[in-house]
């Protein structure tokens, strides 16, 4: 990107200086910067239409006068002031060339003094109202992107005119959606989809100011499922630079704070099958089961992780495969040593019971469409990504409002290694060897005040930017309990304590 036209890093274009509220007769109502406090915009992967809020310094009762009864639109042009004649670049909520806002609440309002109130109005795009007011209750037949797309465009329903990037599924089948809201029938199809050029399972409906998604966690990290992705952007944690013109575009991707969320939590991603999980489809139509057992590390090198850029055989775990216990593994040649089980040993950390049927629709395909023969494994893996997502490393970061930035996008974030003295003289690395490196943006957050434009982003990863170093043994390096435990009967070890201590007034010694 040019940042040519930048004066600042947080500078941004906002049409008119102002957001245009237009009521239901038709009447507008400008509202410069300034009466609007703060300015919010809410992205994420796992939320399906875009919502926003706007924090209003009231002194001329515009609440009352206009009035707002949650029926209004919300028009405006954000950008981030570059040279770019791309229209990804601009946040385009306008009346004539994008697609406005719906307010739909006001909410937090507070007295300032006898002429002036502050309160929030919350808005949301048009398709998520749309959903709440209609139905989809049809049968469609097809590859599965291609219902997304009919239910996307119907005209009796979300009718939606905003850009759309999909991903190609590999899976089709026959879905009937049942009376659903439009939102809610896309995303029940994200659980059933399978990326057409990955072994991945599971899609991500979503809404950004660019547009509709529905594609794969793999999609966000590599292009045409064969090769990894450029990221969007660059991010660097660095003292603040001084404004002067040469220090525009280091400040511009300078992260002004983080803070991890999480690191790892191996408890609950043990329980959530995460790391192993059994699946057992009971096939409704000719009464038989299958068993599919999934392991973390044994399937890791089927899938694009975050910091895997280029050697699909590079281990980067989020979580060594080292022994975890004195456990012995099971299976290999007789007589000879297993070792003990790693994470991806014990399948009975979560156990998934999985219906499934033949002939539904007159063929021969189970749950996702496809072949009956491998829909437990597949179910395990969708399980097990979507977990890596949302439990694995997740970071936030507060850095210069960029405008074309979008959840999913690729980024990389360069941490300082917080050891003194770390430089590549020594050990080679600048960074922070686990956790600098590419991550996703899983939520993003505009907020435009006054003076400048921020951006909140959520950041996570499934992986580690360097890998952790393999165990010697592969056996548990722990040592053994060195003694069984006794048993204790809590009344035998009461009756020795009764009659030594107690006064002829306890409860115990009285006669009733």
């Amino acid at each position: 990107m040019l940042y040519d036209n930048i004066r600042f890093p947080g500078d941004y274009s906002l049409s008119k200086d102002q957001v245009e509220i237009t009521t239901a007769t038709g009447q507008i109502l400008p509202v410069r910067m300034g009466t609007i406090t703060e300015l919010s915009i809410f992205e994420d992967i796992e939320s399906s239409a875009l919502t926003g809020a706007m924090t209003i310094i009231d002194s001329s009762n515009i609440i009352s006068k206009t009035p707002l009864q949650g029926n209004e639109r919300l028009a405006f042009k954000l950008s981030t002031p570059i040279s770019s004649d791309s229209e990804d670049v601009v946040i385009d909520a306008s009346e004539e060339t994008g697609s406005p806002f719906r307010i739909y609440a006001i909410t937090d309002r507070h007295t300032e003094s006898e002429t002036t109130m502050t309160y929030t109005i919350h808005f949301c795009s048009r398709e998520f109202l749309r959903s709440t007011r209609t139905r989809v209750s049809k049968a469609y037949d097809g590859p599965l992107h291609q219902t997304a797309i009919q239910i996307l465009r119907d005209e009796t329903g979300l009718d939606s005119l905003k850009n759309f990037t999909y991903e190609p599924t590999r899976n089709s089948d026959k879905i009937v959606i049942p009376n659903m809201r439009p939102l809610d029938a896309i995303t029940m199809l994200c659980d059933k989809a399978l990326s057409k050029n990955t072994n991945g399972a599971g899609y991500y409906f979503y809404e950004t100011t660019k547009g509709f998604h529905f594609r794969s966690y793999e999609s966000m990290i590599a292009e045409q499922g064969h090769q990894p992705r450029e990221p969007k952007i660059t991010l660097d944690y660095n003292p603040r630079q001084s404004p002067f013109r040469n220090k525009i575009i280091a400040n511009m991707n300078n992260v002004e704070s983080y803070e991890f969320i999480q690191h790892f939590d191996t408890l609950s991603q043990q329980a959530m099958g995460t790391y192993a999980s059994k699946v057992i489809t009971y096939n409704i139509y000719d009464k038989n089961y299958s068993i599919a057992d999934y392991g973390y590390h044994e399937h890791f090198f089927r899938h694009f992780h975050a910091d895997q850029r280029g050697d699909q055989t590079s281990r980067n775990y989020h979580i060594g495969d080292a022994p975890v216990d004195h456990d012995p593994r099971e299976g290999g040649v007789p007589g000879a040593s297993y070792g003990d089980k790693t994470f991806s040993d014990y399948h009975e950390s979560k156990i998934i019971l999985q219906g499934s049927t033949r002939y539904l629709h007159n063929e021969n395909t189970g749950v996702f469409g496809t072949s009956t023969e491998n829909e437990g494994l597949t179910e395990a893996i969708r399980n097990s990504q979507e977990n890596q997502v949302n439990n694995s490393t997740r970071l936030r970061v507060i850095m210069p409002g960029h405008s074309y930035l979008q959840a999913g996008d690729l980024v990389k974030f360069n941490l300082p290694s917080m050891e003194r003295n770390k430089t590549d003289k020594t050990a080679g690395y600048l960074y922070d060897e686990k956790h600098s490196g590419y991550y996703i943006v899983k939520s993003l957050r505009h907020r435009v005040q006054k003076q400048e434009y921020r951006q909140v982003l959520e950041l996570v990863k499934d992986s580690v930017y360097t890998p952790y170093e393999r165990a010697e043994s592969r056996n548990y390096s722990g040592k053994p309990p060195s003694r069984l435990g006794k048993n204790k009967d809590l009344y035998e070890v009461d009756k020795s304590n009764i009659g030594n201590n107690l006064s002829p007034g306890h409860p115990s010694n009285r006669t009733y």
